[in-house]
């Protein structure tokens, strides 16, 4: 229509009537209200299916209405950058006022206007097959975004959710491209945002015709660009989704164990060993259901002989807040024993031996069952509860931090016991078959004219070390 000086903002040019529809379609994503009925009045499908605030129901206010007016604006103005990131702005501080309700609803947002921004920015030159890989990780959670172009077009995307415990960051790409790769074909080039320093991942992408590199001309470090900034906010939402669910796990905490508070802070214990042996313990931190790695903590059992399992419970707690007794830090809200009843008594013991009365429960992981302190029969949880599954949770984290640190000292124990009482054999040239071979059990395997070839190692050390490990010593 003519521009009129009529007071109304007016947009366009547009080429046709399907472009208006489309962009009302788009700018409806932002929660702007498109029916004309008299205010109020029941909510109609647009509201149930995420594209109206709903201003009929009286749960907006005049100004965060207006808001949603002024984004469109920008939206329709072009401004589709600077508007996600108003958005994304908006979604952190109402995360950390712990809205959740309304967080969720500015995500739904910015996934609308993420969605036109892929559309508006794809057009690669020439006809390649080229997947866009990009990642992006905090803490323990990561998300993935790969986009897929086909001759220069846009053709499909997928996201992935990450879990990266016990990951190093420059393990995360080579790991995902590892796992996604091995049963789908891979295209001409896959474009990643660092490069690959494990060079068996190019050769074996080499085999199936792909290689791997950074994006090199314009149009593919903008749509690199795109996938991080993509990657990115999926993984805000992904942190946003486990709050909502965090907090509805631990208010049904707080009652399913008879809890003073809710248990924002929660920390974990576990016991790893072999009959006795390397004995380890570990604990782990969870604040709001979030991994906490920064107050993770391991330990060497040093006060018990043998496979007693209660014993290295009760030595562990009781070393642990007796030091935090000592600097004066903050108690968790509940503390979580990975076992049944005798493994809580014993940490229970040891905990009314430093003069403290805290929360503390266990998981027993045959039927997670939990046992609380004075209760003869167990608190059952439904397997589906949201409470359960972070105990869960927070339980196997324990029990693979312990594990892990148990299988350190094994090792280095195993490698200690061996390779140390080879005669001649010392500590660079140790670590100079370790690195060359991996580890003893390769070692083992292999022939003297293979192990010559480690630097440093000579024709007689090799003899001695073949000799001394196929003795069975």
């Amino acid at each position: 229509r003519r521009r009129e000086k009529d007071g109304a903002q007016y947009f366009g040019p547009y080429p046709g009537s399907k472009a208006v529809r489309e962009v009302i379609k788009m700018a409806s994503g932002l929660g702007i209200r498109r029916c004309k009925k008299k205010l109020p009045c029941p909510p109609c499908l647009n509201y149930h299916i995420k594209q109206c605030a709903a201003p009929c129901l009286g749960n907006i206010t005049k100004e965060e209405y207006l808001e949603i007016i002024n984004n469109v604006t920008t939206f329709l103005k072009g401004k589709q950058n600077q508007l996600i990131q108003s958005l994304n702005m908006e979604m952190e501080r109402l995360s950390q006022m712990q809205d959740y309700e309304k967080a969720a609803r500015v995500r739904d947002q910015i996934n609308a206007l993420l969605e036109l921004s892929e559309k508006q920015r794809v057009n690669l030159p020439g006809r390649k097959e080229q997947d866009i890989i990009a990642y992006a990780v905090k803490g323990n959670s990561g998300s993935a975004q790969v986009f897929h172009v086909s001759g220069g077009i846009l053709i499909g995307r997928e996201t992935f959710s990450l879990d990266t415990a016990g990951s190093e960051e420059k393990e995360i790409l080579p790991s995902l491209i590892k796992q996604y790769y091995q049963n789908v074909e891979p295209p001409e080039e896959i474009i990643t945002p660092e490069e690959i320093i494990d060079e068996t991942i190019s050769l074996w992408l080499s085999g199936k015709g792909s290689k791997v590199k950074k994006p090199k001309n314009k149009v593919e470090k903008g749509l690199m660009d795109l996938a991080m900034e993509n990657a990115g906010m999926l993984l805000k939402q992904e942190i946003l989704s486990r709050s909502l669910g965090a907090n509805e796990a631990l208010s049904g905490l707080k009652d399913a164990l008879s809890l003073p508070v809710s248990p924002s802070l929660i920390e974990a214990f576990d016991i790893s060993n072999i009959s006795g042996t390397n004995a380890t313990g570990s604990l782990v931190s969870f604040e709001n259901g979030v991994p906490d790695k920064k107050n993770y903590r391991r330990f060497r059992i040093k006060t018990v002989e043998g496979a007693d399992d209660y014993a290295m419970i009760g030595e562990v707690v009781g070393r642990a807040y007796s030091r935090r007794i000592e600097e004066g830090k903050r108690m968790p809200d509940l503390i979580l024993i990975d076992g049944g009843k005798g493994q809580l008594s014993a940490a229970q013991y040891a905990i009314s031996r430093l003069g403290l009365k805290l929360n503390i429960a266990s998981i027993a992981k045959e039927f997670e069952y939990i046992f609380i302190p004075d209760k003869e029969s167990p608190v059952i949880l439904p397997r589906e509860s949201a409470s359960l599954k972070l105990l869960q949770r927070i339980r196997d984290e324990a029990h693979r931090f312990a594990l892990s640190y148990h299988r350190k000292l094994r090792g280095k124990k195993l490698t200690e016991s061996l390779l140390d009482r080879i005669p001649g054999i010392g500590i660079r040239k140790k670590q100079a078959l370790l690195k060359y071979f991996g580890s003893v059990d390769e070692l083992r395997k292999t022939d003297i004219s293979e192990i010559e070839k480690v630097p440093g190692i000579t024709a007689k050390d090799a003899e001695n070390i073949q000799k001394f490990l196929q003795s069975g010593i």
